[in-house]
């Protein structure tokens, strides 16, 4: 009995040395790794592996200008969902490590950082890419891009994802080309209904009811918001969201996009330069689109052709969730669907992201063509 405790005792010694060892170790590692360390990491954990898979990132030349599209997948025979990313200006490629890795296991994923921005941005091309700004032009970019997948893939149906501001491009895109499509999804759905009023209303709502008097207090210094002789410009949009995020009317449990916007600087899509550029390229956009000679309220169709599925967060007030479920209301489709999100605000993906794969997978997939087989090795 004597000696087995001695065993067990010099068992756990050692276990607990080598437990020590390893933290120690491990202290050593994560006081060394440097952020390019870490990308090289993150791209190695998200590698397709599969010899059916797609991992590839182009630039293309698209109406006058270069710009960046990835493709990845576990299979090439999967439906095509193709995203367009949402600021105006705010692009996703250098985020997708964050929470993409689930989908393409069911999709061939294209990723498009838009004309100017993200990885397409070029600080010589600024000033020259940005009397060229307009929703239209947007949409004509998008489709010269859908164009490319199909001469890649071969000329079957897309699914098509508009998040936020994309969601303005996306319906334009598919009224432009219905037979290119098989899916709208909207996620962070824009509307053509008077948002910054209905943003205005519900933030003093919240604040009102948490008794947050300095919010209300901002809130009544810019009444009538929206302003009523014009449109809001560019620094009021983003004055007003700040308010939302205080309430879970951003990202849902965070009261501010740092992390958000953090993003980038850790994935393996982007040099640090190309993150550091995304917060003033996104600005660019924003400004030129808003504030510029080209700047307007884009209108989101009413009518389709193809099935359109509407992701909502209920607490989104960057979009707004009421002003996706009134336009939503009044659309026409072959099939339509509205799913809210119960906690969420605007970035469904991070917000809730098991609820959102098992969507794309049961919702999407089937009306896209459904998984692909994998062939017997």
């Amino acid at each position: 009995m004597i000696k087995l405790r001695f065993i067990l005792m010099i068992v756990c010694t050692l276990v607990a040395v080598n437990i020590h060892t390893l933290l120690l170790h491990g202290q050593r590692i994560a006081a060394n790794v440097s952020r390019d360390s870490i990308a090289a990491r993150l791209r190695d954990l998200g590698r397709i592996h599969t010899p059916e898979g797609i991992e590839e990132v182009e630039q293309l030349d698209v109406n006058g200008s270069k710009q960046w599209i990835s493709i990845r997948g576990l299979n090439r025979a999967n439906p095509i969902l193709l995203v367009l990313h949402g600021g105006p200006g705010s692009a996703l490629m250098g985020m997708t490590w964050a929470f993409q890795k689930p989908w393409d296991d069911f999709f061939t994923v294209v990723n498009w950082d838009q004309r100017g921005v993200g990885k397409s941005f070029s600080a010589s091309d600024s000033a020259r890419l940005g009397t060229t700004l307009s929703p239209e032009q947007l949409a004509r970019d998008a489709a010269v891009i859908v164009e490319h997948i199909r001469a890649k893939f071969g000329p079957r149906k897309i699914a098509v994802m508009g998040f936020s501001y994309g969601s303005s491009i996306g319906p334009r895109l598919v009224e432009m080309h219905p037979d290119w499509f098989s899916v709208y999804v909207g996620v962070g759905q824009m509307s053509n209904e008077n948002n910054e009023k209905i943003i205005y209303d519900e933030v003093m709502k919240r604040a009102r009811a948490k008794n947050n008097t300095t919010v209300i207090r901002q809130l009544d210094s810019i009444a009538p918001y929206p302003p009523t002789n014009r449109r809001p410009n560019y620094r009021e949009l983003n004055m007003i969201r700040r308010y939302t995020a205080l309430f879970d009317g951003n990202w849902y449990g965070k009261n501010n996009l740092n992390l958000y916007y953090a993003l980038p600087a850790w994935g393996p899509d982007y040099s640090i330069e190309e993150a550091s550029n995304v917060g003033p390229a996104m600005a660019w956009m924003g400004r030129h689109l808003v504030d510029g000679a080209n700047g307007e309220r884009p209108y989101i169709i009413e009518k389709f052709q193809i099935p359109v599925i509407i992701l909502g967060g209920r607490y989104d007030l960057m979009t707004t969730y009421a002003g996706a479920r009134a336009w939503f209301d009044k659309i026409t489709a072959p099939k339509k669907e509205f799913i809210t999100f119960e906690r969420s605000a605007h970035f469904l993906m991070f917000e809730e992201p098991g609820r959102f794969l098992t969507t794309l997978v049961h919702t999407v997939l089937p009306l896209a063509g459904g998984q692909a087989i994998f062939e017997q090795r």
